[in-house]
């Protein structure tokens, strides 16, 4: 890996063939360059010939596979700390709580300030809060406020991260990519919820969450890298504002405020944040551990397999980027989801749970795909950022969500709270169906040939080899 990053130019040649020498690694075997050129020569994997973006979702590996890790050890950590479900709600509220306080002045900041240097600062906070929660869990020192705290730590890192990697992508890429490259980015954050989570699973085995903490902080000295190696003819800055911060966020609403498709998009997703997340964040370790009595590695597993069918589903939006009316789609990938959650609150078996816990895995990944292209692709550049944060201003309601699953989960128990979350999914979404259906479905894919609102995006001026 190391010696394909120090060329990177050689990945994935613009036209032709690649040099056949740089097929042959040192020592004299294949090495898998052959394989990434080949990749990008795919539809699916278009958007990977862009060398900064290739270092951007390299670095969204890492940082996907490190954040389900924490997932899963965080919750394995609380639950054997304190045996109880509320904790486990506001251990997943207290991470989440920052993204809520935090987010809107983070799509500002995302907006006024160098990008990449953000985003490397936050991943250095996230490396610092993890390594302090490993030595304090491996050297038997670790207290449950130690968890809150760094739980909220990572979580205002987190808060920052989110919408100012997003608002980096359309400067790696040409516009007719950013659909495929909003999709990569869900596709290796699919991936690593099977490898990620299942990496915990087995790492939870011979190790505490100690030691699980340790390697994430391992693989975060990695992402730091990735980003440190995107290189930019100009500091990657949407622009220059005289305005003041508040000035900004108050545009930022306004911008929104503007355009109706934006604002229905953004409102949708409330229920998904509230009402659907829960599921993995909550119920997933608690189906695993009290109902499914799978012990530990069972958390990783079932992870696992939601992170199979996320990952199948990503490629899908990857290789199908001119889907015609996106916003229908929102709908109908909702209505399935809500169904799935009242499937798998009726299932008694470890397999029959993980096969459904993968469909609905595939139906979130490729909504927040289709969400994040349409708000991308139909917002000005200069307000890619603030557009975003509002995205993670709901993204910031989901520990209201675990708040209410942890409540439902006390006073009547695991499965039926999730069949409860099932029927209010289905009846929201019927809900927004009815209210804002018109306007979902006059949403229509640029890739489609229809066009979106906003003037064409200039190239990328970098990174475009």
């Amino acid at each position: 890996m190391a010696a394909m990053l120090r060329c990177p130019g050689a990945w994935f040649p613009s036209a032709g063939l690649a040099d056949p020498r740089l097929h042959v690694s040192v020592n004299g075997t294949i090495a898998p360059m052959r394989l990434f050129r080949r990749l990008a020569a795919a539809q699916a994997f278009r958007a990977l010939r862009h060398r900064n973006y290739r270092y951007l979702w390299l670095g969204q590996l890492g940082h996907s596979a490190t954040l389900w890790m924490d997932q899963v050890a965080r919750a394995v950590l609380i639950l054997d700390l304190t045996g109880s479900a509320m904790m486990l709600s506001l251990v997943i509220a207290t991470r989440l709580a920052p993204i809520l306080l935090f987010g809107l002045v983070a799509g500002a900041v995302a907006d006024r300030a160098n990008r990449q240097r953000v985003l490397m600062t936050t991943q250095a906070v996230t490396f610092a809060s993890h390594l302090f929660l490993g030595l304090m869990v491996t050297s038997g020192l670790i207290e449950v406020w130690m968890v809150f705290v760094t739980a909220f730590v990572a979580g205002t890192a987190m808060a920052f991260n989110q919408p100012v990697r997003q608002s980096l992508i359309p400067m790696t890429v040409p516009r007719e990519d950013l659909l495929n490259a909003v999709a990569l980015n869900s596709t290796a954050l699919s991936v690593m919820r099977i490898g990620g989570g299942s990496l915990a699973g087995v790492l939870l085995i011979p190790f505490d969450p100690g030691g699980v903490y340790l390697v994430t902080a391992g693989i975060y000295a990695y992402v730091i890298f990735t980003t440190w190696m995107m290189r930019f003819p100009e500091a990657p800055v949407a622009r220059r504002s005289e305005a003041s911060l508040l000035g900004d966020l108050r545009e930022g609403f306004a911008y929104v405020g503007r355009n109706p498709e934006l604002a229905v998009v953004v409102g949708l997703a409330v229920i998904l944040f509230v009402l659907g997340f829960p599921y993995q964040q909550v119920f997933t370790p608690l189906l695993a551990k009290r109902v499914l009595h799978m012990g530990d590695s069972g958390v990783g597993f079932l992870a696992g397999a939601t992170g199979v069918g996320a990952f199948l589903g990503s490629l899908v939006v990857a290789a199908k980027s001119n889907i015609a009316r996106p916003g229908l789609q929102l709908l109908a990938n909702m209505f399935v989801f809500g169904a799935v959650l009242v499937l798998i609150s009726l299932q008694a078996t470890v397999w029959g749970t993980a096969i459904l816990l993968a469909v609905a895995g595939s139906m979130t990944v490729t909504y927040m795909a289709f969400t994040n292209g349409i708000l991308l692709e139909r917002s000005d550049p200069a307000m890619h950022g603030r557009v975003m944060s509002l995205l993670s201003l709901d993204r910031g309601l989901i520990p209201l969500g675990a708040i209410i699953a942890g409540g439902l989960v006390e006073v009547v128990g695991v499965r039926p709270g999730l069949f409860v979350q099932g029927v209010l999914v289905l009846a929201c979404v019927t809900i927004a169906a009815v209210a804002a259906g018109p306007r979902l479905a006059a949403i229509r894919s640029a890739a489609a040939g229809e066009g979106a609102r906003r003037p064409a995006a200039a190239a990328p001026p970098a990174g475009r080899g």
